[in-house]
C-alpha cells in the first residue's frame, strides 16, 4: 500500500552518505525535512548540501546510540547490511519509521518512483525488485500525462466538483 507521508519540518537521519543516500535526499529534500548525515565520507553533492547548510553532516561511523526518538524517519543507507539492520532494530524498538535500503523486507516504509503533475501524484512500486523499471515507468507515464493531450488533471477536478 502506498501512502504519501509529510515530512516537512520533520527530522530525518541518513546513515550512510554515498550514492544510494545522495539520489534519496534529491527526492526528499524537495519536501524540505530537517536532514541529518552521519557517515564516515559522502558524496560532493551531500558535501554542498552541507555546506550550503541545507543538511546537517556528521562524518564518522554511525552509533546505534544516534538513533534517538527524536527522529521522524531514519533511512539505513550504508554498505553494511548488517549494520542497516542492527539500526532498523533499533528503530523498531523506538518507534521511528525506517528504510532499510539493503533489505527492503526490514523496512516499515519504501521509497517508490513518484511525480507530482498538477494536484496528481503517480506512484509506482515493484516492492524493491526492479526500482530501475519502476523510475522507467515513472518517466514514460510522465511525459504522457505532460505532453499528450489528455485532460486528466482535468478529469480529476471534474469528479472531485461533482461529490462535493
Amino acid at each position: 500500500m502506498i501512502f504519501n507521508i509529510k515530512i516537512t519540518g520533520k527530522k530525518v537521519l541518513f546513515a550512510g552518505g554515498g550514492k544510494i543516500a545522495e539520489a534519496k535526499i534529491k527526492k526528499l529534500i524537495k519536501e524540505s525535512p530537517e536532514i541529518s548525515v552521519i557517515a564516515p565520507e559522502v558524496t560532493e553533492y551531500i558535501r554542498t548540501l552541507g555546506k550550503g547548510g541545507k543538511i546537517n553532516i556528521i562524518e564518522r561511523e554511525i552509533r546505534i546510540d544516534d538513533i534517538t526518538e527524536n527522529y521522524f524517519l531514519v533511512i539505513c543507507a550504508t554498505s553494511n547490511q548488517g549494520l542497516n539492520r542492527k539500526i532498523s532494530i533499533e528503530c523498531r524498538k523506538l518507534g521511528i519509521l525506517h528504510d532499510d535500503l539493503s533489505n527492503h523486507r526490514n523496512s516499515d516504509i519504501m521509497m517508490v518512483a513518484s511525480t507530482i503533475i498538477g494536484n496528481l501524484t503517480l506512484s509506482i512500486s515493484t516492492d524493491g525488485m526492479a526500482p530501475a523499471i519502476a523510475r522507467r515507468l515513472k518517466t514514460e507515464l510522465e511525459e504522457d500525462l505532460i505532453h499528450n493531450s489528455n485532460n486528466f488533471e482535468e478529469d480529476i477536478k471534474t469528479i472531485y466538483n461533482k461529490k462535493m
